[in-house]
């Protein structure tokens, strides 16, 4: 152990005695290159360890006293998955809310949408309009409910961490060539190894062609990607990282967003396989990155990480919305326009201190810093302002039509609109005890400033507020491999833009931005590792401010407000691991109970469940090995979507769906060759459902694939 050292804000400042170590600091890239191997195949996918805690970096998940899934490297391998549609299809945290096939994926956890609180590295990823590849993704890490000493300002249903793939010290040289949804083909290559003898320079090279026809009529995806990284080991205590990525995505005939007129109700699913979408519409965009950041050990008691990443995304689009006819069952009108979403330009930064120190007989491991990010962006730009460039006759859900794309024209011109900035200062200790007993308390300074411009670059909207939110944390441990935890934390959430359009109607108060919110959360958890499984559990409430597109009061004239609370209570279960010799189990349960409280401006919602909330959700995947032929593994699983509001008021609920996949997996050597064959069918009985409110299911897709290491 290191000899005492104080005072504690002399060690965070690195100003006191250098501690004596008794041991050398394992290297840098031994530290990296073992990090995929963590919730393997073998061990059924449970990991031991999480990747990036916000300014905590990486902890046992078992001392993490917070709700975390993490998806490893060898599972979205074996999952086949090219978007995050496909990673989160068996995380029972996640409700999908939005296909990527429509523009981007947008996801629900603990009944809030979370789809603003991506991260990439743990740094903000605030172009939230455009999709994340995943192929150069180690891993993800998704944590549920409220984060503010995380992660700053947000976050309150919780926060998607991608965490990219880094450089490997042994040669890598894997290609993937597979065939999804019809005949759109995908060719993925994972390069990397060492530069120098000694392995102090190492890279890794990502690079994804995908092209072809998808499963309905006129859709159609083409996308690349080239993403690389650097690790540069200077020394086993300094270590340089670097990386840059470009990536370009098109589809051809989008998902329709569904909606209803007035008095209008939706229909029982329809057949899946019909193209509802029109086959002029798609979505086009380009995204740009590079990082870097430095890690300096400089002694076993302090460490220093710094960081910064920059990210560009441009996309425009052409999209349809599809509405259901008051008084015509069945019967719905096309509305289209063509769109340039904003540009935006985003730049995110940390600079951490982490310390060790004993006061007495309390150990102490303290986190000192600030992270926030900078986002500039450019107007929307619409052909005719709206929802409006073309409104179809009425057609029937049965005998879907495909129209003729009218002459979009885009209308207005590029300047600044929008700059936003979130900055975060923060102070915490995870002080411990006994080795049963420890604590994490935290201070977090989150502010947030937006600021909108007109063409001439006059300020037309500002808005700014600060506040400084606790967080604490107790743990017990009864037994090393138990884990028994308390929480509560406070966080400060941006308040929400007006959207443009809400219901096919122009809102009365598009772009204008509301006041920051304040959130508060209190949690129970449970984390176990029992045999070879991977147990948690969790109990919560999360109490946020209500905002929302108001179509009641007036239908003609929809108000985005903020008015009254929402109040989510609720349970998560998870497993991972290996059940049996040979058998792989990884999936879970959400129970919600999610209601709006303190309604006054419209008080038909009070007690209301908020629309496309799933109070019940369960997932499962497994893997059952084939002793009889090695290498042969059945693969399949099952979710189960409870029933959903699909309006604020309640007026219409839509049935609960169960979903049946299956597939098979060999391994074996070819010419000396490790080769992995992946078969999966999903929605293996084809079943019609909604999804949710707003967008039909997936119908049975089948993917195929062949993975070799050269």
């Amino acid at each position: 152990m290191p000899r005492t050292l104080t005072p504690m804000m002399a060690a965070l400042l690195g100003l006191a005695t250098t501690a004596q170590a008794q041991q050398a600091l394992p290297e840098v890239k031994i530290q990296e290159a073992a990090s995929e191997r963590d919730g393997a195949a073998a061990q059924g996918y449970r990991p031991a360890q999480v990747r990036q805690l916000g300014p905590l970096a990486d902890l046992p998940l078992l001392d993490t006293p917070f709700s975390v899934h993490v998806t490893t490297s060898e599972l979205l391998q074996n999952l086949q998955a090219s978007k995050p549609d496909d990673a989160f299809r068996y995380n029972p945290v996640v409700q999908l809310q939005g296909p990527q096939s429509r523009f981007f994926t947008s996801v629900a956890m603990r009944g809030f949408s979370v789809g603003s609180t991506k991260r990439i590295d743990g740094v903000p990823s605030t172009t939230t309009y455009v999709n994340t590849d995943l192929e150069d993704k180690e891993r993800i890490e998704v944590l549920t409910g409220l984060s503010g000493f995380l992660y700053g300002s947000g976050n309150v249903g919780g926060t998607i961490n991608y965490v990219l793939k880094r450089p490997v010290y042994q040669p890598l040289a894997r290609v993937t060539a597979g065939i999804t949804e019809g005949s759109n083909l995908r060719v993925h290559g994972d390069f990397g190894g060492a530069l120098d003898a000694d392995g102090r320079l190492a890279y890794r090279l990502n690079a994804v062609a995908q092209d072809g026809d998808l499963r309905l009529d006129g859709q159609s995806l083409r996308r690349g990607l080239v993403s690389g990284a650097l690790d540069w080991n200077l020394s086993d205590r300094l270590q340089l990282q670097f990386d840059a990525s470009r990536s370009t995505y098109h589809m051809q005939g989008t998902e329709p967003f569904w909606d209803v007129d007035p008095g209008a109700a939706f229909p029982a699913a329809p057949e899946l396989h019909r193209a509802y979408g029109q086959p002029f519409t798609r979505t086009d965009t380009t995204q740009t990155q590079w990082g870097a950041r430095v890690t300096w050990r400089a002694n076993e008691a302090l460490t220093v990480r710094t960081g910064l990443t920059q990210r560009k995304s441009d996309i425009d689009l052409i999209a349809a919305n599809n509405l259901f006819v008051a008084g015509a069952p069945g019967r719905y009108r096309v509305q289209a326009s063509a769109w340039d979403y904003p540009d935006v330009q985003a730049l995110g930064g940390f600079a951490l201190v982490d310390g060790k120190l004993q006061t007495g007989s309390l150990r102490h491991k303290l986190t000192a810093g600030w992270y926030g990010d900078h986002d500039e962006r450019t107007p929307f730009l619409s052909s005719a302002g709206g929802w409006a460039t073309l409104t179809s006759a009425p057609m029937d859900i049965a005998a879907p039509t495909a129209l003729t794309a009218p002459p979009f024209s885009i209308t207005g011109a590029k300047y600044i609109a929008q700059r936003s900035r979130y900055g975060n200062w923060v102070l915490g200790d995870h002080v411990e005890f006994n080795a049963q007993w420890s604590a994490l308390v935290g201070l977090t300074n989150a502010s947030i400033t937006d600021t909108n411009y007109n063409a001439a670059g006059a300020t037309t909207a500002r808005y700014g507020d600060s506040r400084t939110t606790p967080s604490v944390a107790v743990l017990f441990k009864p037994l090393e491999h138990i884990t028994l935890y308390a929480n509560y934390m406070e966080s400060l959430e941006k308040g929400g833009t007006a959207p443009l359009t809400a219901g096919g109607r122009a809102v009365v108060n598009a772009g204008a931005i509301l006041p920051p919110l304040l959130s508060k959360q209190a949690e129970l958890g449970v984390k176990a590792e029992l045999g070879h499984m991977l147990l948690t559990g969790a109990l919560f409430q999360i109490d946020k401010g209500l905002q929302y597109t108001d179509t009641t009061t007036n239908p003609a004239a929809p108000v985005y407000v903020q008015d009254g609370r929402q109040v989510h209570k609720g349970v998560e279960f998870t497993a991972s691991g290996r059940a049996l010799p040979g058998l792989t189990l990884w999936g879970g349960v959400t129970l919600l109970d999610a209601q709006v409280t303190r309604q006054t401006s419209n008080p038909a919602l009070q007690g209301k469940t908020p629309a496309n909330v799933a109070e019940v959700q369960a997932k499962l995947y497994a893997e059952q090995d084939i002793a009889a032929v090695p290498g042969l593994a059945l693969t399949g699983g099952v979710l189960y979507t409870g029933k959903q509001q699909r309006d604020a008021l309640n007026t219409q609920q839509l049935p609960a769906y169960t979903l049946l996949d299956a597939g098979l997996r060999y391994a074996a050597k070819v010419s000396g060759k490790p080769v992995v064959w992946r078969l999966s069918v999903a929605n293996l009985t084809d079943r019609q459902y909604w999804l949710n409110g707003t967008y039909l299911g997936r119908p049975r897709t089948v993917s195929l694939s062949a993975q070799v290491d050269l």
